[in-house]
Order: C-alpha cells, then sequence, then structure tokens
C-alpha cells in the first residue's frame, strides 16, 4: 500500500495511506491547494521542492502555524488577516504564583502572561467563553482540583521547530518533570538542548503549556520566563518538587 507523508499539528511528519489534501511551504509558513499556481510557479523554477510539505486538512495546517496562501484562497487568508489585526479580549485569574493575564481571540487561548497589567490597547475585557473557561480551569489548578488542561490553543506565533516543542511540552503530566536534553531526543534532535530552551523560553502559554516542568540535565531549575521563583511554586504546587 502506498505510504504518503504528511505534516501533523505538532509539525512532526508522519506516515498516512491518503495523500494530503493541502500542500505547504515549510520555510515562509503557507498552505495552499495542490493545484496553487503560486506553487506551480515556484515549483517550475526549482528550489522549492525541499520545502515543500502535506497536511491532511486545513485544521492540521492551522495548528501547525502555517497562513492560508492568498493566491489560491483568497476567501480563507482574508478570514486569516482579519483575525490578525483583531485585538485579543483579555482576563485575569488568580494562581499560585499570582494574577495572571489572559489573552484569548474569541475562539483559542492565544497567550498568558505574568503581569496581569500588561493589557495590550485596545483589548476589552471578557470573562465569559473561552477566557472565562480557560480562567475556571487555571482556578481549578490553583485549588488542587485540576491536573489537566482542555482549552482550545492558538498562539500568534513560533515556528516549526518551536511548535514542535510546545507540543512536547503539553504532554508532560502534572507532577512529574523533564530535561531540555529529553526532549530534544524524543523530537530526533540530540544535539538540540539549547534550542529546546530557547524555544520553551518563548512559549507564549505557561501553565496550560507546562514549560515550568522542564528542568536542567543535573536537576537545576535553570530558566523559567517568569522567574525561577515562579518556577519552584509551580512545581512545589504539583507536588514534583518539595516545599523548602
Amino acid at each position: 500500500m502506498k505510504q504518503y507523508t504528511l505534516i501533523g499539528p505538532d509539525n512532526a511528519s508522519y506516515a498516512s495511506t491518503a495523500p494530503g489534501t493541502l500542500g505547504g511551504h515549510r520555510a515562509d509558513r503557507i498552505y495552499g491547494t495542490l493545484g496553487c499556481p503560486g506553487a506551480a510557479r515556484a515549483l517550475a523554477r526549482g528550489g522549492y521542492v525541499a520545502n515543500r510539505v502535506f497536511f491532511a486538512d486545513e485544521a492540521t495546517a492551522v495548528a501547525a502555524g502555517y497562513r492560508p496562501c492568498a493566491t489560491c484562497l483568497p476567501t480563507e487568508y482574508r478570514t486569516w488577516k482579519e483575525r490578525q489585526a483583531m485585538a485579543l479580549h483579555h482576563t485575569t485569574v488568580a494562581t499560585p504564583i499570582g494574577e495572571l493575564l489572559l489573552l484569548g481571540d474569541g475562539d483559542a487561548l492565544c497567550e498568558i502572561r505574568f503581569d496581569a497589567a500588561e493589557v495590550p490597547a485596545g483589548s476589552p475585557r471578557r470573562d465569559d467563553g473561552v477566557l472565562g473557561e480557560a480562567a475556571r480551569q487555571l482556578r481549578e489548578y490553583a485549588a488542587g482540583e485540576r491536573t489537566t488542561f482542555d482549552v482550545p490553543l492558538r498562539p500568534r506565533f513560533g515556528g516549526g521547530f518551536e511548535r514542535r516543542v510546545w507540543a512536547h511540552v503539553a504532554a508532560i503530566p502534572y507532577g512529574t518533570t523533564t530535561t531540555y536534553g529529553e526532549i530534544a531526543a524524543a523530537l530526533d534532535a540530540p544535539g538540540a538542548a539549547r534550542a529546546v530552551g530557547a524555544a520553551n523560553g518563548r512559549n507564549p502559554i505557561p501553565l496550560i503549556v507546562p514549560c515550568h516542568r522542564v528542568i536542567g540535565a543535573k536537576g537545576a531549575l535553570t530558566g523559567y520566563a517568569g522567574g525561577l521563583d515562579r518556577k519552584r511554586r509551580l512545581l512545589e504546587h504539583e507536588g514534583a518538587l518539595l516545599a523548602v
């Protein structure tokens, strides 16, 4: 049976018995139809094949951080551009590491900031919908009543490797830790521990994508965008680190 190589939402390739329905350009982070005239011209010029990827559907391409092609998917492109231009809604929530700012686009959580006062200009407050649900789940987490999260996520930035790291970090179980090197090895990039650390530091949705559960090779609490004190408190809260 013929096998096809597709790209999943975590940017990792996988084998499929069904061909992809959409093509993409890995470097430009653009997806489009298989018959896209722009892609056809690029293929004819050469040098495009190495960056050519395929997706099962639009949802997978979007989750992987690709945006629609303006040439072959004009309606989808306009929708994407309008969404990018929209001011994110916000709400706040109390957690074991202080009050956090949650930002979302109405359908998904896009960002969590450690400074609750860092509200973007023009951002209206909204305490219902996906932001209300995210806040509720974080309150349950703070109360020790929740160990996993079920909130749609849509980070507004991130390259392919970063999104692969974030997808792996999102699966680290509550109450456990892993190392940058172990994540690099799991991603078939054993020499990329520093790159994993950099991607972890750029994680736009901390706590829900639990980058605090990634530690140094010898157990050191190295690196955390919110500061090492917050990282320690989160690990103590989850029982992965003895309180001191």
